[in-house]
């Protein structure tokens, strides 16, 4: 029971992150720290459930009333704004980010390390509550949307040449990432095949744009972009 448990949610967690890291060619970061951002990535699961147990019914009520306000509220000012306020968080406390991101790649690989790590007990959770169909469904598509949330986030981080300092810096990367990811819940919310698609779609605009940002970033030698 406990392999395949892990063989559907963690492991598709552990192999995105394997891909992702790969595409930081020139100067890997250091693999103890990627490590950290991942398994507290995961444990952040645990705060951001039981901080949205305590709006469980709100949620409830307002997604089968349909009502749009109500449903835009707990996309973005409740969900979105707990997970990704919690993976930002731990990013900040977690990694160095004077010494850690010293390339502009570097936030978009710690971003999407922290929303694998997330995705991946996330989905192991699922998993053994709704059966592994559910799992494998979001081995791919829930991990992806946590990868490209966190990720565009931490493009914010490291990239570009805003001068901007270290705090304004983090929440202008966290409030990216909560913007895709109360769009993704919002358009899941509403509950019907159409939107549904969309959300899937929105996934797979962020990530298509996400790999062709990351080729860029990395197309050159460190410090040269």
């Amino acid at each position: 029971m406990l392999v395949p448990l892990f063989l559907v949610s963690i492991l598709p967690g552990v192999l995105w992150l394997v891909f992702f890291y790969r595409k930081d060619r020139y100067e890997p970061e250091p693999k103890r720290v990627i490590a950290r951002v991942f398994l507290g990535g995961m444990f952040m699961v645990f705060p951001a459930g039981a901080l949205e147990f305590l709006g469980k019914d709100g949620l409830t009520i307002a997604r089968t009333s349909g009502d749009i306000g109500l449903i835009f509220f707990y996309a973005f000012f409740y969900v979105g704004l707990i997970e990704e306020g919690l993976k930002f968080l731990l990013l900040a406390l977690a990694v160095n980010y004077h010494k850690d991101m010293d390339e502009p790649v570097d936030g978009m690989v710690y971003g999407i390390t922290v929303g694998l790590g997330f995705a991946a007990l996330e989905n192991l959770l699922y998993t053994r509550t709704m059966g592994y169909e559910v799992g494998l469904w979001r081995a791919v598509v829930t991990c992806l949307a946590h990868a490209t949330f966190s990720g565009w986030g931490g493009y914010f981080l490291t990239a570009g040449r805003a001068n901007l300092s270290v705090r304004q810096r983090f929440f202008r990367g966290f409030g990216v990432a909560l913007f895709w990811h109360g769009l993704y819940d919002f358009l899941i919310f509403l509950d019907t095949p159409l939107w549904s698609a969309g959300a899937l779609a929105l996934t797979g605009v962020l990530l298509y744009f996400l790999f062709r940002k990351m080729h860029e970033l990395t197309a050159a030698p460190p410090f040269t972009n």
